[in-house]
């Protein structure tokens, strides 16, 4: 008998041993997971409570709430960075596409006709009945995305033509903002106020000294 073939016929009954105890830890970890489970969700959730701390995590909500400041850049700056999500539109003799690009530059959102899920469907992938198509699929886009408004520059656009018009129509009916709110101002600034009165280890001034008769 060769080697390789009593190498095969001593390893069998351990591979068979192994497989079988595997299975079987598999088997009580899963008999343990349905137990919580079912233990989980027998209860009324009564004895649950809400923790009164909530973190949020969410880095857009501050942009979602006009609450975090834009970048302003330089004073004469062109085209300008002052937004959260700005809509750009390049309608070509091939295409029509709309991209949404964020203030750090990424690109979140986009729709093309060149899509082959969108031109499928259209006759011809830049006339006007393509543009309003394409606003509606990309309004679609962004509403998932979470965002309700857009900043537009139609100083930036080239072409000003019937069809960027369209897209804009398109999405300003599907529920989008063309324009974002201003940025909310706090009113409490951290700092040391060097225009109050009564600063940090300075005496009373006489006009604030109250004589009450």
């Amino acid at each position: 008998m060769s080697q390789g073939k009593l190498l095969s016929l001593i390893s069998s009954p351990f591979t068979c041993l192994c497989r079988n105890q595997a299975k079987g830890q598999h088997l009580t970890l899963l008999n343990r997971s349905l137990s919580f489970s079912s233990l989980r969700c027998s209860g009324d959730n009564k004895d649950y409570e809400i923790n009164p701390e909530f973190i949020n995590r969410n880095d857009r909500c501050l942009e979602y709430k006009n609450l975090l400041p834009r970048r302003k850049g330089w004073q004469y700056q062109r085209p300008t960075k002052e937004f959260y999500y700005r809509l750009t539109i390049n309608p070509t003799a091939a295409k029509i596409e709309a991209i949404l690009e964020h203030s750090s530059g990424r690109k979140v959102v986009s729709a093309s006709s060149a899509e082959w899920a969108i031109r499928q469907f259209l006759y011809s992938g830049r006339d006007l009945s393509a543009a309003v198509n394409l606003g509606r699929v990309f309004a679609e886009r962004c509403l998932k995305a979470g965002i309700v408004s857009v900043f537009y520059d139609p100083n930036t656009d080239v072409h000003g033509s019937e069809k960027v018009k369209v897209i804009l129509k398109a999405l300003e009916e599907a529920g989008i903002q063309i324009g974002e709110d201003e940025v909310f101002e706090k009113k409490f600034r951290p700092g040391i106020n060097y225009d109050g009165k009564n600063r940090l280890g300075e005496g009373k001034r006489p006009d604030d000294v109250q004589i009450i008769q």
